[in-house]
């Protein structure tokens, strides 16, 4: 690149290397050309004088399809950084700058170089030695195309004559690329490894430091394309599954259903799954991933798991409900779990032997499926799940069915609004005290048999935010909540129910509510109410103002066992039209009622269905006569107003 200065001239020479490290398995090549292969510069005698400025660039052409692409150094050919006279005898030399400066820093006799990707110039750059090459550009993709040297130089008045040159050398390095490996789909992971550990007596599941001692022993679990391969092998001393790979990053297949489930057949109990080392980032299948039938896994190590991708964690950490195993399991640490892609998590911890469940953080905005997620589980006793977004959720079915343990469950500001079925949803919580349905919304909702059924230790019950305007089923909703002492179904909208079979019933502990106001009730499309207030023994105010009966074919055991304490209540059924049951079975068996109102519209015309005997053991029942109860009055004929010449047991309201 010769600068002229008076009759000198002074060149900038440019030599090109470049390396490609080279793999096994990758072919990168590297392609580095500069067709210019000087720079020049002249100065005139005024320019000379004045120490003018001046810059230009050359062209490097590069080609590669490295997929990380290359770094470009460039440096002096040795350790003198001076544009030096051709005439060794002339000291006057143009020296580097010393630090990165613009055109207007520069002193006189100074020179500097830049590179970029366009022709505008900028900051330049102190030109460095050939022992420590200066990185002037990285490229971190495969591509063809250009970047530029720039060089800027100031002259100076006492600058002799001459030519003042330097070589400069530019050296391209193709970046590292970084080499993976995957699993094989999770099925067949599970499957080597019990071929590895034919006695299934392994503990341990973990990342070996170190290659296997004879890899012809070892069973190659990585897919045809990883760039080097997984081994695993199994270690009887130390009852260990291990895996090894050279690979800098291991990813788990995107499908991991099943990969590490009951692996070692329950015949141990498995001490630790150890998932570092193993990159989730990919996965998007989780079904049954660590899910075991008859023994448990004392500790898994999800500290560098990633979810972010996964699709599917269904029966993820389930357990059968079967397994009754005592042995006390490590809590996981599920605050890292990303799960905004989840769609469906059905039994995610059914039968967990976990002792506590904390995903607040969890976002559930597209997740669609929650049917049995927490159903059985042995220890939990508190679940906050208070405001997971659960608008997409259209099943949940028996979501925290049979959880003896479970004591605390805050479901508030949870949004149902694609739910249609509710039954089996909170059955057999025998031991919850405490279930928060603040902002709980059932709009969509037509099916609630079962609801609430067996829990047992639940004394209140606030309902105020349920819209039950589309329920058809109520079968069974409270059956054998024996605590009860209050609920309150103010904001009930029934005119939708056709079945509240047994929707009261109590068959285990007889609750002490007294009290209970149904009149908001629409009862006109119900058909079935056999059971409904059965075994409600402490009960001594039903409000049933508002029932419209004319549909309902079935009373059988309606008030079997209700109103035993206090005795001589009254039950006010005056509103009851019952010309179309068949059945009345047992509907007042057992009670200690002394007054029953009813009106003319309670007839017993249509029942057919035998036995039907709605009275027995009613020592305390008298018409409005003055006929009363015994073992030869059980017939449905008493089953009218009392009247002279036509006895029965019911009365007329005032």
């Amino acid at each position: 690149m010769p600068i002229f200065l008076f009759a000198s001239f002074l060149s900038i020479l440019f030599s090109a290397q470049f390396s490609c490290p080279t793999y096994a398995y990758a072919a990168p090549y590297l392609y580095l050309s500069i067709p210019k292969t000087n720079v020049d510069f002249q100065f005139n005698q005024a320019e000379n004088t004045a120490s003018a400025f001046k810059e230009d660039f050359a062209v490097v052409q590069y080609s590669t399809n490295n997929t990380t692409g290359f770094t470009a150094y460039v440096s002096s050919i040795d350790e003198d950084t001076n544009l030096n006279h051709t005439d060794s005898s002339v000291v006057q030399k143009i020296t580097s700058i010393t630090s990165p400066s613009n055109s207007s820093s520069f002193n006189s006799k100074n020179w500097g170089y830049l590179a970029n990707q366009s022709t505008y110039s900028g900051t330049f750059r102190p030109i460095p030695k050939a022992s420590q090459p200066d990185q002037a550009l990285n490229i971190s993709l495969s591509e063809t195309a250009k970047f530029f040297l720039h060089f800027g130089v100031k002259t100076g008045p006492d600058l002799p004559s001459g030519t003042y040159s330097k070589k400069i050398l530019v050296t391209a390095i193709t970046n590292y690329v970084p080499t993976s490996a995957t699993f094989i789909p999770g099925p067949d992971v599970n499957n080597a490894i019990r071929n590895a550990n034919i006695g299934h007596d392994v503990e341990f599941f973990k990342k070996s430091n170190v290659a296997p001692a004879n890899l012809a022993t070892a069973t190659v679990v990585s897919t045809a394309d990883s760039d080097l391969p997984i081994y695993l092998w199994y270690d009887q001393v130390q009852k260990t599954i291990f895996w090894w790979s050279n690979a800098d990053t291991v990813y788990a297949n995107e499908d991991s259903n099943l990969m590490l489930a009951n692996i070692n057949d329950n015949a141990t109990l498995m001490q630790l799954i150890d998932m570092r080392g193993i990159n989730t980032s990919r996965v998007k299948n989780m079904h049954h991933m660590f899910w075991t039938k008859d023994g448990l896994t004392k500790h898994i190590n999800l500290d560098e798991f990633d979810t972010s991708n996964v699709e599917d964690m269904s029966y993820m950490f389930s357990t059968p409900y079967e397994n009754n195993s005592t042995t006390a399991i490590d809590p996981i640490d599920f605050s890292r779990f990303d799960t905004r892609n989840v769609k469906i998590m059905p039994g995610m911890f059914a039968g967990s032997h976990l002792p506590s469940i904390d995903i607040r953080n969890f976002n559930t905005s597209n997740v669609t499926n929650m049917e049995h997620l927490f159903n059985g589980l042995k220890k939990v006793t508190d679940l906050d799940l208070s405001g997971l977004d659960v608008k997409r959720v259209n099943n949940i079915g028996s979501l925290f069915a049979r959880n003896p343990g479970l004591i605390s469950l805050n479901l508030s500001n949870w949004q149902l609004d694609s739910v249609h079925d509710m039954s089996y949803m909170f059955t057999q919580l025998y031991d919850l005290k405490t279930l928060n349905l603040t902002g709980f919304t059932t709009k969509n909702v037509v099916d609630m048999n079962h609801m609430f059924n067996g829990c047992q230790h639940l004394t209140s019950l606030d309902l105020s935010s349920f819209d039950t305007s589309q329920v058809t089923n109520m079968s069974t909703m409270f059956k054998d909540m024996g605590s009860l002492n209050n609920i309150n179904l103010s904001s009930f909208n029934t005119s939708n129910v056709t079945d509240m079979s047994e929707m009261f019933s109590m068959t285990i502990v007889n609750p002490p509510i007294s009290n209970l106001d149904l009149s908001s009730f629409n009862t006109s499309n119900v058909t079935d109410m056999h059971g409904m207030f059965q075994g409600m023994a402490h009960l001594s105010n039903l409000n049933l103002q508002s029932f419209d009966t004319r549909n309902v074919t079935n009373m059988k055991a309606m008030f079997y066992w209700a109103f035993m304490d206090p005795e001589n209540s009254t039950l006010d059924l005056s509103s009851f039209d019952t010309r179309n049951v068949t059945d009345m079975g047992g509907m007042f068996f057992y009670s200690k009622l002394k007054t029953i109102y009813a009106s003319p519209s309670f007839v017993t015309t249509s029942v057919t269905i035998s036995p039907n005997d709605p009275f027995m053991s009613n020592p305390n029942l008298t018409g409005a006569n003055g006929t009363t109860w015994d073992w030869s009055k059980r017939d449905r004929v008493y089953a009218r107003i009392d009247t002279p010449g036509n006895p029965g047991f019911f009365t007329s309201k005032p």
